[in-house]
């Protein structure tokens, strides 16, 4: 019993992480209404920026969160100031189907682009921190587990809070719930779209951070976690910040105690089984609402 009471454990903590990785993919959609598919190359792009701030300045890996937070901060305003942007507008009376493509070609460009300058080894942060554990009766922990998930609910719901009890949070709502009105009352969607991707990727900077404690990186790791996303962001509902965190949790703990009662194949499959299923008997995700 305490292996698979330690396997639900474990599941919420790694799923807590995997919903702050789907988090920014749900609130791009949810604001663009556009599926960001370079959203794992962004990731492995946030786990060698926290590699090079431990291992080549001597960050905490802890510490080296927000500084990946801020510079994939700027990245994506920067990618949506000048490479979506354009796209964008050529295409505001259809289906933005061009920056579909266009993140598609960006996803392959960063993956080999990484494969080029890194190699294809994968590598680990090396601080003695990522090895300690918390040992409570027969349950371990190790500590990037407990602060993984502890840091993703506090930046979950930071950003619940931020989106509900702001301006800037309620102009986002309203731009993503209709733009045209939210343009008629003054709100600059152009601006409210940058700082969305923005967001998106400083909140995937945390949780390429704190996911690098866990995994070692190498230029394909973000296509695991990227479909995984995916997945997280449709169970949880597309659009819910606060779903996206639920559904992550369901995948973790799908995956850590799936894996104890049939092979690791078997137990990722049923995670896509129920990702088949909600599709087809609530599109609107398990947390989603009608409107969203």
């Amino acid at each position: 019993m305490n292996t698979y009471f330690q396997a639900l454990l474990s599941g919420i903590a790694s799923g807590a992480v995997y919903g702050l990785i789907a988090l920014g993919l749900s609130l791009q959609f949810g604001v663009m209404k556009i599926i960001n598919f370079a959203h794992g190359s962004f990731l492995m792009m946030a786990m060698y920026v926290s590699l090079l701030a431990c291992n080549q300045w001597g960050l905490h890996p802890l510490a080296s969160a927000p500084v990946t937070a801020a510079v994939l901060f700027v990245v994506g305003w920067a990618c949506q100031r000048w490479l979506i942007d354009g796209i964008y507008r050529k295409e505001s009376s259809r289906e933005p189907i061009g920056v579909l493509i266009f993140t598609t070609g960006l996803w392959i460009f960063m993956d080999y682009g990484a494969l080029l300058v890194f190699g294809p080894d994968s590598r680990s942060v090396s601080h003695s921190w990522t090895n300690e554990v918390v040992v409570t009766g027969d349950l371990i922990f190790t500590y990037p587990q407990i602060a993984g998930c502890l840091l993703a609910g506090v930046v979950t719901l930071a950003l619940v809070l931020f989106m509900r009890h702001t301006a800037t949070g309620r102009a986002i709502r309203a731009t993503g719930q209709d733009r045209e009105a939210a343009s008629v009352l003054g709100i600059d969607s152009q601006r409210i779209y940058r700082l969305s991707f923005a967001i998106g990727l400083g909140v995937l900077g945390v949780a390429g951070a704190l996911l690098l404690s866990l995994y070692p990186v190498n230029p394909f790791v973000g296509d695991i976690f990227g479909m995984r996303a995916f997945v997280i962001v449709v169970l949880g509902g597309i659009g819910s910040i606060a779903g996206a965190f639920w559904g992550g949790i369901i995948v973790g703990i799908l995956e850590s105690v799936g894996s104890q009662l049939i092979p690791v194949t078997y137990a990722e499959a049923l995670i896509f089984l129920l990702f088949l299923a909600v599709m087809y008997f609530r599109p609107r995700g398990l947390f989603g609402v009608e409107n969203e």
